[in-house]
């Protein structure tokens, strides 16, 4: 019988929410009058070869029996691979100029048939030689001029990278980053997430819009209040073999340092029922209380079982930030769901180091995300003990070094906005209780101001890939999200 796990599994391995590939068409556009001597199937060709190595891009691209080359050049070509587009779903579009290329067909018949939401990355490549009498073969700088207007007319909203030959590093870094936004942009909208309890009271800054959220991106936000959650967490027996199982993995997982044997058994116990409210109400991601009602009722912290979620692909964010939660799905899909995400405080300056500041949160990283040579060691956790003492259940380490990305979302009066940076988190002094890690950025002040005057909240999310963040920037251009970079 499969568990609960393994029946989420298969739903986020479905096709309309794979982790990993996104179905992109790609419209090569050509015009037979100016193609060349079959320059523009040659192009097709070599592009092909480049966007089938892309990770995360699923290609769908006019075969040769569909179209006579595998490009688009007249109306007839065009209303043929609408069809294909339409059968395959595709999530997006990729418009390169061959050689001239054809407006009518590309654009006027073809995209003007798709989705108008779909996200278009438009591309030129470079022309054919130029041969020894003077004659120009296929001219695709002028036509893509046709191409884009054609696109602006039509109030399309698209990203236009510089013309380039497909074999160039550029190309193949520019269109990895549509993908990735691509991906998360398809998965973003109409999302469905769990709200598990209300917000902090002291906590102002974690309120949100529902209405916003589904007049903006179609997405819907499903309550479950904190006593149903934790009557679901009494139902579920100790001896429930996934129970059993989920003690197990702690156990061999991590170092028992503050930890009573009730506090575990009462840790797998949320675990799986929080895994069965998300299979029950069919959401995509997940934000929870997390104090202090379930310290009182269970005698834990649930900081190390929403990292052990988010380990297992469960995106969740803590202290029932929705918006959180929004933001860490948007960061998960840009990673092509390879990362796990860090639901963290932008917490303080270093002591000493210039450019440095403190990624922290009690300790619910997921355990994927630990410094190697390192292993979670399981507490009480350290901040809310001073309000309950039995708060086991913080799997505290600290974050692996390297590049990373941070975000946050945030809605001011129907407007969005996502604060984006890059930095890379360093392994110096002081440590630190909780899980944490030392970013060092380009200049934090400038992050600091940015943040202020746009009003990034104390939440942010944290991922160990630097890509994510030029893919986040491209994501918020085609749903009319204002990004802000910090230096």
């Amino acid at each position: 019988m499969a568990t609960v796990l393994e029946s989420l599994e298969k739903k986020r391995r479905g096709a309309a929410r794979t982790p990993f590939t996104t179905k992109v068409g790609f419209i090569p556009s050509n015009w037979e009058s100016w193609d060349g001597g079959g320059w523009g199937g040659k192009m097709r060709d070599r592009c092909v070869a480049v966007l089938e190595q892309i990770p995360g891009l699923d290609l769908v691209v006019p075969f040769k029996e569909l179209t006579g080359d595998g490009t688009v050049s007249t109306v007839e070509n065009a209303q043929a691979v609408l069809e294909l587009f339409k059968r395959e779903e595709v999530k997006g579009i990729l418009l390169g100029n061959m050689t001239f290329g054809h407006e009518v067909s590309a654009v006027g018949t073809l995209i003007n048939g798709l989705d108008p939401s779909l996200p278009i990355l438009h591309f030129c490549t470079r022309s054919g030689p130029i041969d020894s009498e003077g004659h120009r073969s296929t001219d695709t700088w002028c036509g893509q001029f046709m191409a884009t207007s054609a696109l602006k007319r039509r109030g399309r909203r698209f990203v236009h990278i510089h013309t380039c030959n497909p074999e160039d590093p550029y190309f193949e870094t520019k269109v990895e980053t549509f993908v990735r936004a691509a991906a998360a942009i398809a998965r973003f909208r109409n999302a469905k997430f769990g709200q598990l309890g209300i917000r902090p009271q002291l906590f102002e800054s974690q309120c949100f819009s529902e209405q916003a959220l589904e007049k903006k991106f179609g997405q819907m936000v499903v309550p479950m209040d904190l006593d149903a959650v934790f009557k679901r967490v009494e139902a579920t027996s100790p001896d429930d073999p996934e129970v059993r199982a989920v003690v197990g993995e702690i156990e061999q997982s991590v170092d028992m340092v503050e930890i009573a044997s009730q506090a575990l058994i009462n840790m797998a116990r949320y675990e799986v029922a929080v895994l069965r409210i998300v299979e029950e109400i069919d959401v995509d991601a997940i934000a929870v209380n997390c104090w202090t009602g379930v310290q009182e009722r269970f005698g834990i912290s649930v900081c190390s079982s929403l990292g052990r979620l988010n380990d297992r692909g469960i995106v969740t964010a803590c202290e029932s930030d929705v918006l959180g939660a929004v933001s860490m799905y948007a960061a998960y899909h840009a990673g092509l769901g390879n990362s796990k995400v860090h639901f963290m405080d932008w917490t303080d300056l270093h002591p000493t180091e210039e450019n440095v500041w403190l990624a922290w949160h009690c300790g619910n990283a997921p355990a994927s995300m630990c410094k190697n040579g390192c292993r979670p060691r399981m507490y009480r956790n350290e901040r809310l003990i001073q309000w309950n003492p039995n708060c086991h259940g913080t799997a505290e380490f600290p974050l692996a070094p390297g590049p990373v990305t941070c975000s946050r979302l945030v809605e001011y009066d129907g407007e969005y906005s996502m604060f984006i940076g890059s930095g890379e988190i360093v392994d110096i002094p002081p440590f630190v209780r909780g899980t944490y890690g030392w970013v060092k950025v380009n200049d934090v002040f400038d992050w600091e101001d940015k943040m202020v005057e746009n009003g990034i909240i104390h939440h942010g999310t944290l991922i160990h890939d630097p890509k994510v963040a030029d893919a986040l920037e491209m994501f918020c251009h085609f749903l009319d999200i204002k990004p802000v970079r910090g230096a």
